[in-house]
């Protein structure tokens, strides 16, 4: 099996080089601002990975995909407005049922059905593992990287 590296290196307090690695070789990089970016790749990582998605950010990153927009299709955009309600979330308490029941109640306010991989138990797994991938990075030192693997379902 193979796998996208990810590769972010702390710059400095405010920014971050992101670097995604192909099984080819081929990388995407880019410098980018912390703040804005860092919590929300985290946050990707987290639900794709509990969620044991293969065609969302990261997936289509593996295969060819741009950062600025490499995610498309019905995965891809179900996957993005969880990832932006979860990193919205994940700055208080969340109860991962009442989490889950709330975009259950949007999708049906839209007209559209919630993914099947959306559940209590992927939300508590991907809150867990964004607290663990937050506090490596707190740990990694300036002018370091921290490397994570996205594996890819050949």
């Amino acid at each position: 099996m193979s796998a996208l590296r990810l590769r972010f290196t702390r710059l400095t307090e405010q920014r971050h080089r992101f670097e995604a690695i192909r099984p080819d070789g081929a990388a995407d990089v880019r410098e980018l601002e912390t703040r804005s970016f860092l919590l929300h790749d985290f946050v990707h990582y987290a639900v794709e990975m509990e969620a044991n998605l293969e065609n969302s950010f990261y997936g289509q990153l593996a295969r060819g995909g741009v950062y600025e927009n490499p995610a498309s299709g019905a995965e891809g955009d179900k996957t993005e407005l969880v990832v932006a309600a979860l990193q919205t979330a994940s700055r208080g308490e969340i109860d991962p049922s009442s989490f889950v029941e709330n975009l259950q109640a949007y999708w049906e306010n839209i007209g559209g059905q919630q993914p099947d991989w959306l559940s209590p138990a992927m939300v508590a797994g991907a809150l867990e593992r964004l607290r663990q991938l937050q506090g490596r990075w707190r740990a990694t030192p300036f002018g370091q990287a921290m490397e994570l693997d996205f594996p890819l379902g050949d």
